[in-house]
């Protein structure tokens, strides 16, 4: 989990105080509102005092877990407070036998052609955590040109195509002020041919200045070569990023964090652009376990409000992370099972 700056200074809790740390963090996450000591004492029928109960959420506020909200009686975690009970406190809920078939259902066997990330279980984590689900699957392969072809049209326009091993394919066009005859046109295009497979946008690079250092003899076709392999370098270059996929907007939306029109307009920003989530959950996933960031952790913006949830997974093959994002409230417990769970059943698919 990410390592909070202070977690070398801040000082250990005795038992108490961790237990009553994790009963205002517990409660605060089911009720959404402050706790009481009156309220501690009687839900989880302690032998103390609520007096000795409320002297020791003074001293948790004291050292920065607990905050007090406005002129109410009762407390509520700080971010200090959730990570220390992230790190420290916190036991992964049991994920239910009705969920772990939902989730097996939905990853399913799928072709080798398809997607490593089904949106199945992408719905699924949404309905399960009653969050927002998080799925972003990384282009990790080599990008490899295995053929290219040019073509000249009417007029001396150029049409140069690229097909990459993975099946992408690429094309641009343009008008060279002295449009190539065709045996020039051959040469270059021979030339590229020769040089197959481009394995990545720098030999394409490297290619063309080889080409622009030809002798005189070969100017015409090596100066063409050089023209298209620095057109194909820019288009593996310009292969656009994975886009983060997303489901169940409506569960944080309707969270009670986000209901004043101050909160819920960055967060449907947010939620339209995607980029800054994308680089939220890149930040906080790592593979074999699921992670967690809170709050400011995560950036500014509508990002500070919220806690992602995630972790990184090889499926099929292909490098992909998933995740669930919701308010600084969220049940940790059940989240941190359920993401770990999703993302190991990922990894054993085939």
């Amino acid at each position: 989990m990410p390592t909070d700056p202070k977690a070398m200074t801040r000082p250990d809790l005795d038992e108490r105080h961790r237990r009553i740390l994790t009963f205002v963090v517990e409660s605060h996450v089911t009720r959404a509102e402050p706790v009481g000591s009156q309220y501690v004492c009687a839900a989880y029928q302690l032998s103390i005092s609520p007096a000795t109960i409320r002297n020791a959420m003074q001293q948790l506020e004291e050292r920065g877990f607990l905050g007090h909200p406005h002129t109410s009686a009762g407390r509520v975690p700080t971010e200090a407070g959730y990570r220390y009970y992230v790190d420290e406190l916190m036991r992964p809920e049991p994920i239910p036998k009705a969920t772990r078939r939902t989730v097996s259902e939905a990853i399913g066997p799928v072709p080798a052609t398809g997607d490593p990330i089904p949106s199945g279980v992408l719905h699924v984590l949404a309905r399960a955590s009653r969050q927002l689900a998080l799925v972003l699957v990384q282009d990790s392969a080599e990008r490899v040109v295995e053929r290219v072809d040019v073509v000249g049209l009417e007029g001396g326009l150029l049409v140069l195509a690229l097909r990459e091993t993975t099946g992408r394919v690429a094309t641009s066009s343009w008008k060279p002020e002295r449009p190539p005859d065709a045996a020039t046109l051959r040469q270059a295009q021979k030339r590229i041919q020769d040089a197959l497979p481009i394995r990545g946008a720098e030999e394409a690079t490297a290619l063309a200045a080889r080409a622009r250092r030809e002798s005189p003899a070969a100017a015409a076709g090596a100066a063409l070569a050089a023209d298209l392999l620095e057109r194909i370098a820019r288009l593996m270059e310009a292969a656009e990023p994975p886009a983060v996929r997303i489901d169940g907007a409506d569960n944080i939306a309707s969270q009670p964090e986000f209901q004043s029109p101050a909160r819920l307009r960055p967060l449907v920003s947010l939620l339209a652009e995607r980029e800054p989530m994308a680089r939220a959950l890149k930040a906080t996933a790592e593979f074999g376990r699921a992670r967690v960031s809170i709050g400011r952790e995560n950036g500014a913006g509508a990002l500070r409000n919220c806690s992602i949830v995630g972790m990184r997974v090889e499926a099929r093959g292909v490098q992909g992370l998933l995740g669930v994002m919701g308010p600084v409230r969220m049940p940790y417990r059940r989240l941190v099972s359920l993401v770990s769970y999703v993302g190991e059943r990922l990894a054993e698919a085939r």
